[in-house]
């Protein structure tokens, strides 16, 4: 009987430890400097994994990186940081975002904690959308 009791505390605790931390669903986040909103983020997660990532808006210095064709570059810089969180574990790439260095293409010019703020703040506001969510149009 003992045995069982903690053959079972044993099983529920393991399941517990291994749940994850944040609900399904899309979150989105912002990352605001001086007055103005720099990033906003939109992404997925299912079972703490990003499973998709974009950027809902992007810009500095009133330009907008995702409709001035002239930066371009830039962009493709920022959107290499969403790129590299696609299928990673929401935990683990927020604690590697502190350091770019590992996320190819980024660039010296791009913040990579900003898009990281901008991340934690889609989790600190919790799900936006909770899957499986269906809207009804009225």
């Amino acid at each position: 009987m003992k045995k069982s009791l903690i053959l079972g505390l044993v099983i529920i605790m393991g399941s517990i430890s291994f749940s994850a931390q944040y609900k399904d669903g899309t979150y989105r986040g912002n990352f605001l400097d001086s007055g103005e909103n720099q990033a906003t983020v939109q992404f997925e997660l299912k079972n703490d994994v990003i499973t998709t990532a974009r950027y809902r808006h992007l810009a500095y210095k009133g330009k907008n990186f995702l409709k001035d064709e002239t930066l371009v570059p830039n962009k493709e810089q920022y959107n290499a940081v969403l790129n590299y969180t696609i299928g990673k574990n929401i935990n683990e790439v927020i604690n590697e975002m502190y350091d770019g260095s590992k996320i190819e293409k980024a660039g010296a010019t791009v913040r990579v904690t900003k898009i990281r703020s901008a991340i934690k703040d889609g989790l600190l506001h919790d799900v936006y959308s909770p899957a499986g969510f269906k809207q009804t149009k009225k």
